[in-house]
């Protein structure tokens, strides 16, 4: 893994600089996709950091000194990595990068017994206090499966611990609309603006009666849900082409 901190490439035995901030998990971070030298939808990441850092009342260091920390960290790298922002409400940020691992073709889910609280403080934000997301997909493990469904209080689905959530009904694509509490994902903001996916509110009775079912984030992009609880999913063609289409879109322009 390599390592940026405060604009400055470290050595492998540097250490994150302690900070109150990193310890009580008081900041906001961007995953993303890169691929050789270029960072995939950074306008959007970085437009949706902008958003979730005046909701958190934090300061954000400069862009420019952003994009030069991203330049150096990604010189000479080819191939696709997983970038990693992450800015501190005391001012420190640094940036990770490492090699993205084969990612199976499709995924389990179960339903999270506990609610989601749709209108907390840091919904819809990214934020660094990820142990609510982190604690669902254990639990889901532990029971044989690999991430968990999160349903809100008034009964609406709002997305996994570690992505947005699309489905395929009789009416087309939807998922998840962002008055649920999930978080405004960058390839959900894509699917939406290039393949016209509805957002919508439903329960997990709706989200089980679906055609198909797929995860979306930004590392993962588009993956099939084979299992939800006890239901299974077959394949969709309809699925596959959207995963195809989206695919290709995205390479021919890195950033949208």
């Amino acid at each position: 893994m390599k390592l940026l901190i405060n604009g400055v490439l470290q050595d492998g035995l540097a250490q994150l600089p302690y900070s109150n901030s990193l310890l009580r998990g008081d900041g906001l971070f961007e995953t993303i996709l890169t691929i050789d030298q270029q960072a995939v939808a950074w306008d959007m990441h970085y437009a949706r950091l902008e958003k979730s850092a005046k909701q958190i009342m934090l300061t954000l260091p400069a862009r420019i000194d952003l994009e030069v920390g991203i330049g150096k960290i990604l010189k000479n790298e080819f191939g696709r990595n997983r970038l990693r922002l992450s800015v501190l409400l005391e001012g420190d940020w640094f940036i990770s990068l490492e090699p993205v691992g084969e990612v199976s073709e499709s995924i389990s889910l179960i339903k999270v017994d506990e609610p989601k609280i749709s209108n907390g403080l840091l919904s819809g934000s990214k934020s660094i206090s990820y142990g609510e997301s982190l604690l669902a997909v254990r639990k889901a493990k532990a029971v044989g499966f690999e991430d968990g469904v999160f349903v809100n209080e008034k009964g609406f689905v709002v997305e996994t611990g570690l992505s947005n959530i699309l489905i395929l009904t009789n009416d087309g694509w939807e998922t998840p609309a962002l008055s649920t509490g999930c978080l405004p994902g960058i390839t959900r903001e894509l699917l939406i603006k290039w393949f016209n996916v509805k957002e919508s509110e439903f329960d997990f009775e709706y989200l089980l009666s679906a055609q198909a079912i797929y995860v979306t984030s930004s590392i993962k992009l588009i993956q099939r849900v084979d299992k939800v609880g006890d239901r299974l999913f077959d394949e969709s063609s309809v699925g596959k082409e959207l995963v195809s289409q989206f695919s290709s879109r995205l390479l021919s322009k890195i950033n949208p």
